[in-house]
């Protein structure tokens, strides 16, 4: 059996220090180019791999110390007014698994609305350096296109749901696509043939028309052709009215949605649900009690932030990526009173 190599072994083949070849293999953006190639090809022809155990020892010392130094991660909301977004039943429900996440890794979670006082990005971002904070998680914008230029370099980033213009940040995002393929899943398993999609239009434009794609490639498959129905969108000054017409012009058997009021307009209009129109929600938490469709669980998506961050911070990474990187968390299907009942399995 050989040693296994060490940092110093590859320090005395390079003629470099040890805390400079710990640095190229850590963080090989902080040294030149050739400096790390340098580097590399010595590990790799000394065969250096790195211990585990010794891995796992200064992981844990730079968990303490980003702790200590950074105790404070700021959740960031953008929107006109304070706590307009966090009125939100799944706002709620996301900023609570953050802060679960962060309190079990060490670090206190603090709300922060941007416009605070009518500061200017550029004030805002003096705000959070004076206070240490370096760890900066970006509510959903309440406009997705929105300019908010803060001095990035000085923090780790990640973002919820993925800004236009800011999309060279880590992201989490639910699975908008693989949820609708959740639900025509389950319609179908009710004998469910034509299905409809009504959708807020500016949610389908926040999660690039993503639902739409999944429907479109649905209703491509079904082998009766008319059975497809067209899509509503529906803006800002659509009445409830629309709505009720779009279903008796189409007649679908079940309506999938992701709009408010739709429910409601239809149990008002006098049609019948389950009995007559099955009905499917791609966010039960924001509609009304009962209803079934996808559950998506914000609380794992916050805490999913606030680990992607952590990884961020013990890196001392700051400022945007080359590379972003995304984590998609799926939704779950809840079953309510709004469809028949699923066939009984063979």
């Amino acid at each position: 059996m050989h040693a296994r190599a060490t940092l110093k072994d590859i320090a005395r083949q390079t003629g470099l220090s040890v805390s400079a070849i710990s640095l190229a293999l850590r963080k090989p953006l902080a040294l030149p180019a050739s400096t790390v190639a340098r580097v590399k090809r010595a590990a790799e022809e000394l065969g250096y791999q790195p211990d585990p155990a010794l891995s796992a020892l200064a992981a844990y010392r730079n968990r303490q110390r980003v702790r200590r130094d950074f105790a404070v991660i700021a959740f960031v909301s953008n929107w006109r007014r304070r706590d307009e977004w966090l009125q939100r039943q799944s706002a709620q429900a996301l900023t609570a698994g953050a802060t679960a996440r962060a309190n079990a890794l060490g670090y206190k979670l603090e709300h922060f609305w941007s416009r605070e006082g009518g500061a200017s990005p550029a004030r805002f971002s003096r705000v959070l350096v004076s206070r240490g904070i370096r760890g900066v998680i970006l509510a959903p914008f309440e406009q997705p296109a929105a300019r908010f230029d803060l001095a990035w370099e000085n923090f780790s980033v990640v973002t919820v749901e993925r800004p236009a213009l800011y999309s060279h940040f880590h992201h989490v995002v639910p699975n908008y696509y693989a949820d609708m393929l959740l639900a025509w899943e389950q319609l179908r398993a009710r004998g469910y043939q034509r299905i409809g999609l009504t959708l807020d239009g500016a949610l389908a434009d926040r999660v690039a028309h993503q639902w739409e794609a999944a429907h479109n490639f649905e209703q491509s498959r079904c082998e009766n052709r008319r059975a497809s129905v067209p899509t509503l969108l529906r803006r800002s000054a659509d009445s409830d009215a629309r709505v009720v017409e779009w279903v008796r012009r189409h007649q679908p058997d079940a309506v999938i949605s992701r709009s408010d009021g739709v429910f409601q307009s239809m149990v008002a209009a006098g049609l019948l649900v389950p009995r007559e129109i099955g009905y499917v929600s791609l966010n039960v938490i924001d509609d009304p009690a009962g209803v079934s469709g996808i559950f998506q669980p914000r609380e794992i998506m916050g805490a999913a932030a606030v680990d992607v961050l952590n990884s961020l911070l013990l890196l001392s990474h700051r400022g945007p990526h080359e590379y972003s990187q995304g984590t998609h968390v799926d939704g779950v299907w809840r079953d309510g009173t709004t469809l028949r009942l699923a066939p009984p399995s063979r």
